[in-house]
């Protein structure tokens, strides 16, 4: 055996441990945030997964509904056979959302909107467009978001699509803006509970009675 090769390895072993590892654990965190939400819904059509990145959380959500359309401006298709079963199942638009149709900017690699113009080195477009677009105005009954602050944004633009069926709604909300709280709240909604990460609230989950 090379011995070169041997040496790459027992560098590169930690790595794939800890790789491993993180996978495991956001594997883990995903299910459990799906078990914290699925006491309250009361029927499993149709899941909107916005923010999909890597489809971990469609491939829990598959157990359970007979359709989920998942949102991300990130290509991660290639990675949607590691965690879906039945593709059938699983519909990806390869888009962000917002309030209204758009062009915004990031930067390569990174999983959220920096700026309405070309600056610096975020010069990769981001197509946007409002959930409302895409007429899914029956039969949702749970609705996912985890989009690095840009909620707000999305539930302008998905008015109709939730006044239509009035699912359960996981919103992120951890950087100290609760404007996706006051906007559903508004709605009709109430906060019926909250998922906290390392002790830290994370994830607000809201029904409408």
């Amino acid at each position: 055996m090379n011995n070169r090769w041997i040496g790459d390895f027992v560098w590169a072993y930690p790595y794939l441990i800890s790789m491993s590892m993180s996978s495991e654990f956001k594997q883990r965190e995903v299910e459990q945030t799906y078990n914290f939400c699925r006491p309250y819904l009361k029927q499993f059509r149709t899941a909107l997964d916005i923010g999909c990145d890597e489809f971990m959380f469609a491939g829990v959500l598959e157990s359970d509904f007979d359709i989920i359309h998942c949102w991300d401006f990130r290509n991660k298709t290639n990675q949607m056979s590691r965690h879906v079963k039945n593709k059938n199942k699983v519909h990806f638009h390869h888009t962000g959302l917002g309030e209204t149709e758009a062009t915004r900017y990031t930067k390569p690699g990174v999983g959220r909107v920096k700026g309405t113009e070309p600056w610096g080195n975020s010069t990769v477009a981001i197509p946007i467009v409002p959930l409302d677009s895409f007429g899914l105005f029956e039969s949702v009954d749970f609705i996912k978001m985890d989009v690095e602050g840009y909620e707000p944004l999305i539930i302008r633009g998905a008015v109709r699509t939730i006044e239509s069926s009035w699912p359960v709604i996981l919103c992120e909300i951890n950087r100290g803006d609760f404007t996706a709280k006051t906007l559903l709240e508004a709605m009709g909604y109430r906060c019926a509970d909250i998922y906290h990460k390392l002790d830290v609230p994370h994830d607000y989950l809201f029904v409408r009675d």
